[in-house]
Formats: C-alpha cells, structure tokens, sequence
C-alpha cells in the first residue's frame, strides 16, 4: 500500500532541513522492526536512477520440541493508509505530535532477533530458522497480540523433472495462515496466552528432507505486527498441531491484521540439488532476512 511523506511548512529563518533518515546512523541504532520503513523513505529520497532437526513447519511450541513436531525506532515523518481509502496513519509507536488528518494506528513493528541463523540440516531440502519477538521499551506499557502471517513457495521435482509432491507444511494450499502471540505491559511476549505463563521463546522456520533424487526451492515469508486491543477472533484457536502449535491459528485473516498499517518482514529461503540420484549437486543453502 503507498506511504505519505508529512509535509512541514517551511520556515523562512530556518537553516535547511536534514533528511529525517540519516544515513550516517550507525545500524544498531535502526530497529530491524522498521527497516521496511526506512527502505520506503530512502527509495523517495534518492535521485531515479548438518544440524539436528527441531521441529518441522513452523510455529511454537509451550513444552520443548519433539521430533514430529515440525527499541524500535520509527521515522519521525513516517506515515502510510491505515486502509485503502482511509486516513493517513502513523504507527501506535510514533513519537511527536500527530498532524491534522493523521491518526495513530493500533499497530507497531515488534523487534526481531534472530536466535537460531537458518542452516540446512540435511543435504536434500531440510532447514532451521528461529526469530524471536521483542516490545520496544515505547511500548512497555501496552498489552494486545502479536500476529504473524505466514505464506509459503514451494517447488520440487525428480531429476527427471516430473514434480514431487509437497510434504504437508509445505503445501502451498495450507497457506497463508494466521498465529498469535499475546504480549503484556512490561515488554513480556506468551507462547499463545498469557495465562498459559509459557516465555516466548522463538518462532521456528523448518522442514524436512526430501531425499536423494530430488532438487527444489522453498520461500517461506512472515510479516508481523504488534496490535493494541487485538482479540482472537472466533476460530482463531490453539489447536496443538501443526503448523502452529502452541499458538492460535487461522486460515481467515483478522479484521485488525487486515486494517492495521504494514508489519515488519522476515523470509527464508531454501535451495538443494540431490541430482543425478545419489550425489549432491548442491547441498541445501538457506538465504534469510534477517
């Protein structure tokens, strides 16, 4: 959806204003949950021009793994829709007073930390990736749900090129879907609920192996946001199955995640070559962001 840049009258006495992104800002100082933010502004501003298996699917766990499981800062003059044809919006977390016509959105960008860096796990497709989410300390009195959207590419074949068959978390027909974290005042992220009691932990990218003779692509993407006041709607349960686990789940997407501004991304991407059967062209590489 297109952003709006906040316009500010000038100021005839004023020296030249800066840029509102300073690109000599070391990185560490940029939340990661705003980067897509900040790619926006810069994109305006410049000239035309073999590891043990986890889990497999995605989602988290409240009890360890088993093996059938598969500060943010925002820019100040940032402001998106809050829906197609709505009101300009800034995120819940925007700092400064709020220009006529704007409105704060009920959505931030959670941080994200990555706590296991994808790898392949086995020569032939399997992989791991584990992020974890984090309320910047603007928001440590906030209560609501972190809700991530999790779509998914998939294609494989024999070396013949006849197509495999994907394995059930990597269906493309069970995407996307929706799962929730509840988050409380004091920065405090749950596994589902919070009356569960269970720490976040880390949500987990993962799959299997598809076994010698076969070679493919997988691109899993989640885009997260964090959203005061946010409920499970009716059917967004916690089913204690794949591929969500612990975590409320849905195929329909919430009427807040739907109306609320865009969340923070990250993707993995898998790569492997078993080809001709019994070799390894190329072993599983996995690319992630972050």
């Amino acid at each position: 959806m297109p952003c709006f840049l906040q316009k500010q009258k000038p100021n005839p006495r004023a020296v030249p204003a800066r840029s509102a992104v300073n690109r000599s800002q070391p990185p560490s100082r940029i939340g990661v949950g705003n980067q897509v933010a900040l790619q926006s502004l810069l994109n305006r501003s410049l000239p035309p021009a073999s590891l043990p298996h986890a889990s497999f699917g995605e989602g988290e766990s409240i009890d360890k793994v088993s093996s059938q499981q598969m500060e943010a800062e925002v820019p100040a003059d940032f402001i998106g829709p809050l829906a197609p044809g709505d009101t300009r919006a800034v995120p819940h977390d925007f700092s400064g007073p709020l220009q006529p016509g704007v409105v704060r959105s009920s959505s931030f960008h959670p941080t994200i930390t990555v706590v296991t860096p994808g790898a392949g796990t086995s020569d032939c497709g399997a992989y791991a990736y584990k992020v974890k989410w984090g309320i910047p300390s603007s928001e440590s009195a906030s209560a609501g749900w972190i809700v991530q959207k999790v779509t998914k590419q998939f294609e494989a074949t024999d070396c013949a090129g006849n197509a495999v068959p994907p394995q059930a978390f990597d269906d493309t027909a069970n995407y996307p879907f929706w799962e929730a974290w509840e988050f409380t005042a004091g920065q405090n992220v749950w596994v589902g609920p919070a009356s569960a009691g269970s720490p976040h932990s880390g949500d987990t990218f993962s799959g299997n192996d598809y076994g010698p003779g076969t070679k493919g692509k997988k691109i899993v993407k989640g885009e997260v946001k964090a959203i005061i006041g946010f409920s499970p709607p009716a059917g967004m349960t916690v089913r204690n199955a794949a591929p969500a686990w612990g975590l409320p789940y849905t195929r329909t997407e919430p009427a807040l995640f739907a109306s609320t501004l865009s969340g923070a991304t990250h993707q993995l991407t898998s790569e492997w070559n078993c080809c001709p059967s019994g070799t390894v062209t190329k072993r599983t590489t996995i690319v992630t962001n972050p």
